[in-house]
């Protein structure tokens, strides 16, 4: 595949990001399209420590971390961090502002631009595409390849499908990316790259497209992002054709089957997959506590007399009626990550995974 042009976008508005990424498109249509989307200074910081961009295009309003209030100079307090020699940021090869806000269009320096964006307007456009027909022409000087990514909630569940690859599918390390951020992270983090992805519209050399993978855990949280993309992208369109999704279901794990057949259904996590030995083990180190009654699905009652009334093992109460706490969940990890046979059920959604990618 070429060289793709690979761009960060840091601005919290998903119609104004499809809308840039759709007026790029105008101007390129057969190179590959890397873009990364932050929300927040702190994770727009973490993607610039792990690669190099050649653009940058930069809300002038956003907050330091996540959840917290905007700053009117957030985009300007940003650039100021990538020039901070002890911040080691990849500096990117261009860096553009897009406002909202026409009475803020006001420069970051005497270097980069900021311009008033709108639906409407055509000099964004117009600067866009220009800087983007160069980018394309001397694209070669930051040449990286996009391949397949399985899109996943955070760094442990990365951990666990890294070192499952290693140990279960070798051949097939450096056929696909495991994509993760530590800040800004979680199913909102998932369902944004996928629906950046399916709007790049990526395809390979054989002009089949290039696939993804956004796996979610079983939850409400991974459900309702689930949902919004299902509801955002019609299953007909050309974008649908290229992601699938793909939660922590109980098929991967017979325990969590079993479980299932005789009456009781929970949603379930990446831990909820690990080799019952880690379980085990975790509740005697204290690692555990009782599941929230809203983790069960049309189940009013559950205690460990009802569980064995219905037949479960020892095995299954215990899974079924505990989770990992959360101050834990590296432990529990780590401890999952030594022996191959912990991981195995974890081998079973992967191969899923590889499967969908068709690599």
């Amino acid at each position: 595949m070429n060289p793709n042009i690979s761009i960060l976008i840091a601005d919290d508005d998903m119609n104004k990001i499809q809308h840039i990424i759709s007026t790029i498109k105008t101007q390129i249509k057969d190179v590959p399209l890397k873009i990364d989307q932050a929300i927040s200074i702190s994770e727009a910081k973490e993607y610039l420590v792990k690669d190099k961009y050649h653009l940058l295009i930069c809300d002038l309003q956003m907050p330091l971390n996540d959840g917290n209030e905007l700053l009117v100079d957030g985009g300007k307090i940003l650039i100021n961090e990538i020039y901070r020699k002890r911040n080691k940021l990849n500096v990117p090869l261009y860096i553009i502002g897009l406002t909202q806000h026409k009475e803020i269009t006001t420069n970051f320096n005497n270097l980069w631009k900021v311009l008033f964006y709108s639906m409407n307007e055509e000099d964004w456009k117009i600067y866009l595409r220009d800087l983007i027909f160069h980018i394309e022409l001397i694209k070669s000087n930051l040449s990286k390849y996009l391949i397949e990514t399985i899109y996943v909630e955070g760094i442990n569940d990365f951990k666990l499908l890294h070192k499952t690859t290693e140990l279960y599918y070798q051949e097939q390390l450096t056929k696909f990316k495991i994509d993760y951020v530590e800040f800004g992270g979680g199913t909102d983090w998932v369902e944004r790259k996928i629906l950046i992805w399916s709007k790049s519209l990526n395809k390979k050399n054989d002009q089949t497209p290039l696939k993804a993978v956004g796996l979610f855990d079983n939850d409400i949280p991974g459900h309702k992002s689930i949902n919004n993309l299902e509801q955002n992208i019609k299953e007909e369109s050309a974008e649908r054709k290229t992601f699938s999704i793909i939660a922590t279901y109980p098929k991967y794990s017979p325990i969590l089957k079993s479980i299932k057949s005789k009456g009781i259904d929970f949603h379930t996590t990446m831990e909820d997959l690990i080799g019952i030995e880690v379980w085990k083990t975790a509740k005697e180190n204290n690692w555990l506590e009782n599941r929230k009654k809203n983790s069960y699905i049309e189940i009013n009652d559950i205690n460990k007399d009802i569980l064995f009334s219905k037949g479960l093992t020892e095995d299954e109460i215990l899974i079924t009626l505990n989770k990992v706490k959360d101050k834990y969940k590296d432990n529990f990890t780590n401890l999952a990550l030594k022996k191959k046979d912990n991981l195995q059920n974890i081998a079973y959604l992967l191969e899923d995974c590889i499967e969908k990618l068709k690599i």
